[in-house]
């Protein structure tokens, strides 16, 4: 089974094993051969379930469909529980975590009639857009594998960009759904906050985790949400006259080819239909502070016991997140429902926001680009992403064009909250547009 057909996007291959003009087995089989010819480079699982998968497949072909996504190869970020099978989040000494029972994103995918393939590298405690792990090593491009594929979801993404898989599932926390599918070259969906079960998953901070999956084309992404979160979307359908707002003072930071794509971004939105509106949006400048807040404390929340005993696993100064006061994060909380009522107020006359997604091209493992003179910063890198995650809008990546031939470019679509299937008639109208989905690395 050739490259070419892994490649394809899962509404396809779904038509191909209705027909049985392909098997579910014969899918995998090849996805584990592209696989174990990649993996050695790319490093992009910490479990590999081959064995497993061809179990399930077979198992997928003898069954009646269940559905769009029946026998369709799936990754998990390993964050994700899955009964009977170590979910580490990423940190090698919770290697030994086997979870009893499924997250609920793993039951509902399994349920449709997907075969897990492996839970999928990523950086350590979800923490990052580096896409490095001190445990399980780093996660690489599949573009160009001098550099990363971004984080923390970056083993998924280089995934579906080589067609290990077709689908596999993320967490965002800050954009960590998003910055890998910028420069991995494919779409990533970050929904409303509490649309997409994270029951299951490993916690982070509750009140900013998001679940969502990560796809080759905005169809796909409509498949898995469809499932996912019992919504109805429809692709299809005019934007003529829907207000897409713009705010410059935001677009004013990234490397020259990602402001450059962006405003090509801008002239394709507009011949396909979209109006485009100026806004001013609550500065990151503003959230980062408040963000970090509430981020810290509910992290500390959850990995209490784990930063008692094992302090040696938190870089840094996380585990002074123990000591934030609770008055703190109570003021956090309010100060974070004003900005959420700024924005709905400056999205009044507009339907959509648009922005590039990650401010970066090329991402070193080890250190952020210098810009404009000096060295990117973390609240840099996540300038663009950050901001939907602690308002909880929905916000999709989606390719945008290239700045050379190895090195694709995002940008970003966010909307109000639970517009999560208008946004993805929007991604998808663009996105029929221009041929950059149709793009693929090299390898």
């Amino acid at each position: 089974m050739n490259r070419e057909l892994l490649l394809r996007p899962v509404h396809e291959l779904a038509s191909l094993l209705r027909s049985r003009q392909i098997s579910c087995e014969e899918l995998v089989r090849a996805c584990i051969d592209r696989t174990e010819a990649l993996e050695p480079t790319l490093n992009t699982y910490i479990t590999f379930l081959p064995e497993r998968a061809l179990e399930q497949a077979q198992r997928r072909d003898r069954e009646p469909s269940r559905g769009p996504l029946h026998g369709i190869p799936l990754s998990l970020k390993d964050v994700f529980d899955t009964a009977g099978i170590a979910t580490t989040a990423g940190a090698r000494f919770l290697a030994g975590r086997t979870p009893e029972r499924d997250a609920e994103v793993t039951k509902r995918l399994d349920e449709a009639g997907c075969v897990l393939m492996g839970k999928a590298n990523l950086n350590k405690f979800a923490g990052g857009e580096s896409g490095t792990n001190p445990d399980f090593g780093d996660m690489k491009n599949p573009w160009n594998q001098s550099y990363s594929p971004s984080g923390s979801s970056g083993g998924s993404a280089a995934q579906v960009a080589v067609g290990m898989v077709s689908l596999s599932m993320g967490s965002d926390n800050g954009g960590s759904i998003r910055n890998p599918a910028s420069v991995c070259g494919i779409v990533g969906f970050k929904p409303t906050h509490g649309l997409v079960s994270t029951d299951g998953m490993f916690p982070r901070a509750y009140s900013v985790d998001h679940a969502g999956p990560l796809t080759r084309t905005v169809r796909d992404t409509a498949i898995a949400l469809e499932i996912l979160a019992d919504v109805q979307v429809e692709l299809e359908g005019s934007v003529r006259g829907t207000r897409m707002g713009v705010d410059r003072n935001l677009v004013r930071l990234g490397e020259s080819d990602v402001l450059r794509v962006f405003e090509d971004v801008l002239r394709e939105l507009e011949g396909v239909g979209f109006e485009l509106v100026d806004v001013e949006l609550p500065t990151p400048e503003e959230m980062m502070p408040i963000m970090y807040t509430i981020f810290f404390c509910e992290w500390a929340t959850a990995h209490d016991r784990w930063m008692r005993e094992r302090p040696e696993e938190y870089q840094g100064g996380s585990r002074a997140a123990l000591l934030i006061p609770a008055v703190d994060y109570l003021k956090a909380q309010q100060m974070r429902r004003s900005l959420q009522q700024r924005t709905a107020r400056a999205m009044q006359d507009v339907d959509f926001l648009v922005s590039p997604c990650y401010p970066i091209v090329r991402r070193s493992h080890r250190s952020l680009p210098v810009v404009g003179g000096r060295r990117l910063t973390l609240d840099d890198a996540l300038r663009y992403t950050m901001p939907h995650d602690l308002l909880g809008l929905p916000a999709i990546s989606l390719p945008g064009g290239f700045a050379d031939d190895d090195a694709p470019v995002g940008f970003q679509i966010a909307g109000k909250p639970f517009s999560d299937a208008l946004v993805l008639r929007a991604a998808h109208v663009y996105e029929q547009a221009t041929p950059w989905h149709d793009r693929h690395p090299p390898i």
